[in-house]
Parts: structure tokens; sequence; C-alpha cells
């Protein structure tokens, strides 16, 4: 409203001056607003923030007066013009930068300064829980990793805070409802956040469940198996959950491209798809695994290379050519490109659409960084061998261990068990008197004889002595000559597991053993892994038609890798290096890599192992600078297995990133039938509960779903299982020559 009449006023100055010679009063001179005075403009500028990492950005504020002209003009080269009251610009400085406003007028100039200062490094945080959904009263560890921060905050949406390290820290929590945390971490440009859900459950819920069961198959990685998983899930629109998240799987499918492994020749072998459903024998022992992370280097500095995969199967598959005494069945790839090889939903579709339609977690790794009975043995005992690395039995000939087991624990806590056992030790089927004539070819083929408290339930007999009850003599499993004793109330012949889910008989926990060397997915000796598949879908599906599906929970798995690549170092502070940071925030595996008992490796005492160490000289901690020395079991952990839970409770299409080992599913029969405080070593106790995986109030199969036919080898044109000719034609390069300085070389054992 006063701009017209000041208008007016300079109109009528100017007219004046031109009749009465006072022009030269006004010389140089002009009104503005508000004022008959000409003022020298004023001019200032503020950055917020005024400290921001390389690509951020920070917001200019300039406020000027009297000015005919504003510009910000900056050190950097860049030019800004404003109006001339100011305003606010965005800026986004490589470097260092100082910027400059100036105001002028006819009467003069003025300038104010303001400097962005450019940071080399970003404030990050990242924040995590373990696990991620706890039932009222127990806790979650949450996991707090900050980088170039000053300060640290934890608070939660329950009204709790606390303080940590610059660095981040960890903190127990024990919310009493769901409760989000917020991680805040302030840094030269300001704060950044990061948030997690600690979802909270009544803890009745656990109680749904009645039975566990678990089964563990033979040597496959996670990739090896379900590399591909993503693709399908995708195809098939099973990636989306009921709670409308976009559950992606740490796999292969992005990476095909990009990765190879080299042989001892310089050929470098890609990843893959077999085309036969029989490969060649591997080898994943505790020197091999070792060597597949990085084949020169066992050190506590060593760099997750994952290089020896196909290093580790030309050496054994050489070996054994050679020696064909200590290895079963043929060896025709010398070169171990079969350790590239990986299968897809064309051989593995029951096991494809079974994952897609339960739940899968893609950080589910062995306990040990060894072969099948060692992992074996560590999963029943709640994660220790005590000391040993190698097959106690076949390896190093030793007794029986007494070691603590899960069996023993539930017996402890009149929680009823059982073992079903699919094979003998003479691979055959029980009751089979013709298949193999051998010493002990009729006994039970379980890893539970490898703990002394097993001759409680089972133990040889051959001079036919009367057995010791609740032991009976073995022709009541079909074993005419009487050879040991069983209790089969805790041992039985898998035809048992069929016939106490028709009777409503099925135990609070059953562990169901593999058909070694018949349809246990076993590379070698010419065995398809469509039987395999054919005789977990027997069993799985026969749970989903019983009576128990309703209060089940199935859990499958593979004992240990076996030998084929994945791309996830099993090594804490590593786990993460090859993941794609599009799948969010995910735990490193220290959290679970963890000793289970003041036992570690150690080198046989003059070659001769003993109970708590057999050690060769050339193995992986046996050098103090070993990674193995240093940390002992906790050093590196087996690969990242295939995995399905399969339950009436199993959220649909879930896949969990948390890592775990076999010993979570031992805590989670203990946390169910025992207490949550339940324990058998440090490294059952630092699992996961598993709850992630369930959704006790909307049971969402209750209705278990129509999984396909598993295909056989007659869904083909011709036989699939061709070990000779397992992949198309392998794409070669020469690669850098590796050097050739290495701390030990290691063979295959």
């Amino acid at each position: 409203m006063a701009s017209k009449p000041v208008r007016g006023k300079l109109f009528h100055i100017f007219l004046l001056g031109s009749l009465i010679g006072f022009s030269s009063l006004l010389s140089g001179c002009a009104l503005f607003v508000g004022s008959g005075i000409l003022k020298v403009p004023t001019v200032t500028i503020t950055a917020a923030p005024s400290t921001v990492p390389t690509g951020y950005t920070s917001i200019l504020t300039i406020a000027a007066t009297d000015a005919a002209q504003l510009t910000i003009t900056g050190s950097d080269g860049t030019t800004y013009n404003l109006g001339t009251q100011g305003g606010v610009q965005a800026v986004k400085p490589t470097a260092t930068t100082t910027y400059t406003a100036t105001a002028t007028n006819a009467k003069g100039t003025a300038t104010a300064t303001a400097t962005v200062t450019v940071s080399a490094t970003e404030t990050t945080v990242n924040l995590t829980a373990n696990p991620l959904s706890v039932t009222a009263g127990s806790s979650s560890l949450l996991t707090v990793t900050a980088t170039n921060a000053t300060q640290v905050t934890l608070t939660g949406s329950d009204g709790s805070s606390y303080t940590l390290q610059p660095a981040g820290g960890t903190q127990t929590v024990t919310p009493t409802a769901t409760t989000t945390y917020t991680a805040t971490a302030t840094g030269a440009a300001g704060n950044v956040t990061a948030t997690v859900t600690v979802t909270v459950g009544p803890a009745a819920n656990l109680q749904s469940i009645k039975h566990v069961v678990f089964m563990l198959q033979e040597n496959h990685t996670f990739d090896n198996y379900f590399g591909m998983l993503n693709t399908y899930r995708k195809s098939k629109g099973w990636n989306m959950g009921d709670d409308g998240v976009d559950y992606e799987v740490d796999g292969i499918d992005d990476k095909l491209g990009g990765i190879s492994n080299v042989d001892d020749e310089g050929t470098a072998f890609p990843l893959f798809k077999f085309t036969s459903t029989c490969i060649d024998d591997e080898t994943s022992d505790w020197l091999a695994s070792y060597g597949d992370v990085n084949r020169f280097d066992f050190s506590l500095s060593r760099q997750m290379l994952m290089d020896g995969f196909v290093h580790d199967a030309e050496g054994y598959a050489k070996s054994c050519a050679a020696n064909g005494a200590i290895c079963s069945g043929d060896f025709t790839d010398l070169t171990g490109q079969r350790a590239m090889g990986y299968y897809d939903d064309k051989f593995l579709n029951y096991y494809y659409y079974m994952a897609s339609q339960f739940a899968v977690s893609d950080r589910w790794f062995s306990p040990m960084a060894s072969k099948s009975i060692d992992n074996r043995v560590a999963t029943f005992s709640g994660g220790t061998t005590q000391g040993l690395v190698k097959d106690p039995g076949g390896d190093d000939h030793l007794p029986q261990l007494y070691l603590p087991s899960i069996f023993e624990e539930l017996q402890q806590n009149n929680v009823s068990w059982k073992i079903y056992y699919t094979v003998t030790q003479g691979l055959c089927l029980p009751g089979n008197d013709d298949c193999n004539k051998s010493v002990n070819a009729q006994f039970p083929a379980t890893d539970f004889d490898t703990f002394a408290y097993s001759t409680q339930f089972l133990y040889e007999n051959p001079t036919g002595a009367a057995c010791t009850p609740p032991t009976q003599a073995s022709s009541a499993v079909g074993d005419a000559s009487n050879s040991f004793c069983i209790d089969t109330n805790h041992i039985a012949p898998l035809s048992t597991y069929f016939t106490d889910l028709t009777n409503g008989n099925l135990p609070s926990f059953a562990f169901i053993e593999a058909g070694y060397g018949n349809n246990d997915e076993h590379p070698g000796s010419g065995q398809s892994i469509l039987t395999g598949q054919a005789q977990v879908a027997n069993i799985i599906n026969s749970l989903m038609t019983s009576s128990s599906w309703s209060s089940s929970a199935f859990f499958l798995s593979y004992d240990e890798g076996g030998g084929p690549y994945d791309h996830v170092p099993p090594v804490q502070g590593h786990s993460n290096e090859y993941t794609d940071t599009t799948l969010g925030s995910i735990a490193d595996i220290s959290q679970i890599s963890v000793n289970p008992d003041p036992y570690n490796p150690c080198v046989a005492p003059g070659g001769t192992p003993t109970t708590h160490c057999d050690l060769k000289t050339a193995d992986p901690g046996a050098s103090p600078g070993d990674a193995a020395a240093a940390q002992g079991f906790a050093a590196q952990l087996g690969f990242r297995l295939p995995n399905i839970i399969v339950s009436p409770f199993t959220r649909k299409h879930y896949v969990s990133h948390t890592p775990m080992d076999h010993t979570a599913v031992i805590k989670f029969v203990e946390n169910r039938f025992i207490g949550g405080s339940a324990h058998l070593t440090a490294r059952d106790a630092a699992q996961p509960n598993l709850l992630e995986f369930f959704d006790f109030n909307s049971v969402p199969w209750a209705a278990p779903p129509s999984p396909p036919t598993p295909v056989s080898g007659g869904s083909f044109a011709g036989d699939p299982c061709t070990p000779t000719n397992f992949a198309p034609p392998a794409t070669t390069t020469t690669p850098p020559t590796q050097s050739a300085t290495a701390q030990r070389t290691h063979s295959s054992e």
C-alpha cells in the first residue's frame, strides 16, 4: 500500500528539481520503500549445514536490504543470481567452498561470506537386532555400527534410551511390547539414523508347536542349490510376503557373469548350470574349507578371496583317481570345474516350490568348517567336538566320545525324542539281509553312536547276550542275526516315522538320518539328487497330510557344504563382503560364531589323535599365526546351506537374513521343551530363537499347499545322471598369475 505514494513522491521531486535547478542534490541517489534517503545495502549469508560429506547438499540463506542487485559467487567458480531481498540457494560443492554474497546499489557495495566445508568421509550408522522376534520376557541383542561419528545414541519407541561409543556397540533390550529402536549417529554433517523393530509375541505362542522334526541331507552349499531361488520366486510372484514386504534372497542370480575360480593350470571356470543330476564327489574337510576361502593363506589377516573351490575339487579328484583306496566312486573331472556348478528348479522343482511357499534363511551355516560327521556331532552336541576337526571314528580311530547331546538333555527333562534311521551301516535298507554281509552291516547308520551316551539305547551285541532293558534284540528291526541291541522307542527305522504319523505318536523331537549312499543327495558314486528330493518330499508330504501337521515344525537342511562354491565368507567380520547392499542391513556372523567351550583345535601329539587334539602339522590352526590358532572354532564356520522351514505356522514366502547354524534348531527345541535358559554350549546359547519364521496368530498354512511331484529321471528325454558330462562348454580365460608364495599349500583328504 505504501509503494504507490512513494513512487509518486519520487516523480514529484524529479519534476521540481528540473524546474529550480536542484537536480544536483539528487545526483547518485535513489529512494527506496519506506525511506526517502538512499542507504548503503546490507547483506548476510549462512550455510546449513556448514560441513557436508562429498556429494551432499548445503542450503545457503541470504538476506539483503536496499540492494539494487544481489549475486552469490563461490570460490569454485559457481555463480547464482537471487532477488534483491535475498532467498535460499542449494549448493552441492565437491570441495570446501567459500560463498560470497554481494549486494550493490548506487550508494555502494556490501559483501558477506559463508564457507561450506566438504568432509571426505560420510557418517554412517547400521542397526541390527538378534533375534527380531522375541517372546514376552525374552531379550534381543541390538548391534550398532557407526563410522565417522562423534556421538551415537539408541532410543526405543517405548521411551528407552542408551548412549553408546562413537563407533557403536551392543545393547541388550527386553521390550515388553513390539518396539522400534532408532540409532542416531552425529557427525560433521549432522545426524544419520537407522531403525529396527523387535516384535514381541506372547510366550504361549511357542507352545503351539508340539513336534519338532529335523532332517539333514548331505553336502550342498546354498549357492549350489538355492543360488537361483530369487529368479524362480519372482517368476511366480512368490517374493512378496503376506505383510507386503519384498523378500529377496542373497544368491547368485546377480553374479553369474562376475565370478570364477581358477584351477592349478590357470584355467578359469565361471559359475554354470549343471546339466547332470550326478557329479563326482568333492571335499570340504577342515583343510579344504579354509582353502576354499583363501587357497594360500590361513592367517587371521587373510583376504576373503573365495578362490579355492576349484583348486580343492581338482586336487581331491586327482588324489582319488591316483589312489582309489582312499575314496569311493569314480573321478573323471580332474579340473575341478564341478565346484562352480549350480542347480535350479529344472531338477529341484519340489525344493524350489517349498522354499518359496514356506520360509528359507540365506544365513544358515554349518557349525564347523569341516566334513559331515564332524558337523553332525557338533549339531547333536550344541556345537562342540571338544577340539576335534576330523571324523572321530573314521579318521582318528577314537572310541565313543563323552560329549553333551540334545538327546541326553531331553531324556533328563522327560521330553520324548526319537531318531529315525534310513539305512544301516552297510548302506542297506533296514531288514535287507542280502544287501551287505560285512560286520555291523545291519547296525543303524546314525552319528548318535559317536556319543558314549548312545549305548543306553543302541549297542553292538556280537555274542548274542541278553539285551539290557530298555533295549531289545535287533530282530525287532529286521536283523535276523540279532547282532545288536536297540531301544525302538528312541531309535527306529524310517518306516516307523510313517507309522507314528498315522497313529499320532510323533515324539516331541524327531531327528531323521539321511539315507547314506542311497538317497542322501551326496555327490559321487552315481547317486542322483532326484532320488533324495523324492525321499524328502515323501517325508514332508506325509507330515502335511497327518494329524500331527497342525502342531509341527519341520526343519530341513544339509549337514555341510561339501565343496561346491558359495559366495558368502563364513568368517566373522567378513560375511557380508560380497552381499548386495540392496538387501538392506544384514548382521555379521560374529554374533553366532563363538567358541562353544574352552577346547580349541590342537595338533595331535606325536601325530596320534587324542580325544581333544587331531590337527596335522599342515592343517589350519597348527601354526600360531593361523586364524584358527588365534580364534579357535570361532575363526570360521562351515559354509551356507540350503534349508526350508515347513510348518502350518511358517510365514508365507519369508526369507531370513539372520545368521544361524544348525544349533539354532537345537536351541529352538530347548526353548520349546525345556526352557529359555537351557543350552548345551556357548554356541547354541548364542543362536537366534527362530521365531521370526512363524506367525502363530494367523497360522498361514493351516491348510498345507499342494506341492508338485518331484521330477525323476523319467521326466526327461534322456537320463540326466551323466557325471562325465555335467556342464555346457566351459568359458575359460587365463587370469593374471597368482602369487606363488604360500603360507602352506594343502592337499586333499
